[in-house]
């Protein structure tokens, strides 16, 4: 199981892509559970993905939807099953 989790993101949501590249934030997995795990990585995307919207004309929807994506290619990439049963 990967031991550090990293988010990464960019200006991409105007793209629908989640956000990637830019910054990053890592994430210990080590004696977390999957729910525990993805809530951290759903925080952390939050974090990267507010300054992806500031100045776009549906920041709230945008906003969702870069989260969401981030969210779900960041567990994706994870090789847990029991994550990606958390991720569903």
């Amino acid at each position: 199981m990967n031991r550090i989790v990293i988010l990464a993101a960019a200006a991409a949501t105007l793209l629908a892509a989640p956000a990637y590249a830019g910054d990053s934030i890592r994430i210990s997995v080590v004696g977390k559970t999957p729910e525990q795990l993805r809530a951290e990585v759903y925080v952390a995307a939050r974090r990267l993905c507010a300054s992806d919207v500031v100045g776009s004309s549906f920041p709230l929807d945008e906003m969702r939807a870069c989260v969401s994506r981030t969210v779900d290619a960041t567990l994706a990439q994870m090789h847990d099953p029991a994550v990606k049963v958390a991720a569903r």
